[in-house]
């Protein structure tokens, strides 16, 4: 008997192989397919502000790059010095310190997407933390007290416009980079089920909107694990955070839609000689390891000569 739904994804048009840059920016969930992307033989750049779960923080930390904005509204916590664009894993000791860091990687992004083929921007909620003084979304609220926000779930037709114009600005940045939003699966539990699931929905809303008036495409995350894996055991303990089986599993889905035959083949390739270079030895001194260790360098020299355009990280 068959449990479960089938679930058929359309091969798309566009078609990844080595040597294509990947960037990819929004929830956790994009650090978790970027770990794929780099051990697949891809070079990847991934979340440089940080997780940032929200669609109106992401909008405008990708303006600000597109910009060249050098002005960082910046928050300071004891003696940490945050920026209210960027997640609270980017921070310095001092204001100038965290000024210069944001400044610098939003230079560093931009020069990264002038070059790039694949951008996949992930999104992880409605809710929004709106900065009263500032008159914006944050893309972190820091930990700072709740009475100098409101909580607001997003408005999806204005997220639309904005998204279709930001595509048409990265686009015009680089008219060979790719654009795919996903929808990130993991629950936001600390706003209620109730209310993760009247935020999933927008955000679905918002990744099918943007695609029919912007040149993108929509791959879908949310619905393998939610609809066609559907079950916790494909949960961590927590309940909220898939498991790297299931995110294995997405990754796999995506590989098959996007990825050409022969950089599949690569991948796995790539994939087997990483795991080789992982392993951990209980005795990392002896002539076996040391002899281990060589000979994977020389299949790295072999997999280079075969496969030039991998990435080895």
């Amino acid at each position: 008997m068959n449990f479960r739904l089938n679930f058929p994804i359309q091969k798309s048009d566009l078609e990844i192989k080595h040597g294509d840059k990947i960037a990819l920016i929004g929830s956790c969930f994009s650090d978790s397919m970027s770990k794929h992307f780099t051990k697949s033989g891809f070079k990847v750049l991934s979340n440089p502000f940080g997780t940032i779960f929200h669609p109106t923080a992401l909008a405008s930390c990708l303006q600000d790059v597109l910009n060249d904005k050098e002005h960082v509204d910046i928050v300071q916590r004891n003696d940490l010095f945050f920026s209210w664009d960027s997640a609270e894993s980017l921070v310095g000791s001092d204001e100038q310190g965290i000024i210069e860091t944001v400044v610098a990687k939003r230079k560093e992004f931009k020069e990264y997407l002038k070059s790039a083929k694949l951008m996949v921007i992930t999104f992880g909620t409605s809710w929004g933390y709106h900065h009263t003084e500032l008159d914006k979304i944050v893309g972190n609220n820091h930990k700072m007290p709740s009475a100098i926000f409101t909580k607001r779930l997003m408005e999806v037709e204005a997220e639309t416009n904005k998204w279709e114009y930001i595509v048409k600005r990265l686009k015009g940045l680089n008219p060979e980079l790719n654009v795919v939003f996903t929808v990130s699966p993991i629950r936001h539990a600390k706003d209620g089920l109730v209310n993760n699931n009247r935020s999933k929905a927008r955000l679905i809303e918002l990744v099918h909107s943007t695609p029919e008036e912007a040149d993108a495409e929509y791959f879908p995350s949310y619905e393998i694990v939610m609809d066609e894996l559907r079950d916790y055991r494909f949960f961590k303990e927590c309940r909220i955070h898939p498991t790297n089986e299931a995110v294995k599993y997405v990754w796999d889905r995506f590989e098959n839609t996007y990825f050409t035959e022969e950089s599949k083949k690569i991948s796995q390739k790539v994939r087997n000689l990483h795991r080789t270079f992982d392993h951990r030895t209980l005795h990392p001194d002896s002539n076996e390891t040391k002899r281990h260790l060589e000979l994977n360098e020389e299949k790295l020299l072999l997999l280079k000569g075969e496969f030039p355009l991998v990435y080895w990280e």
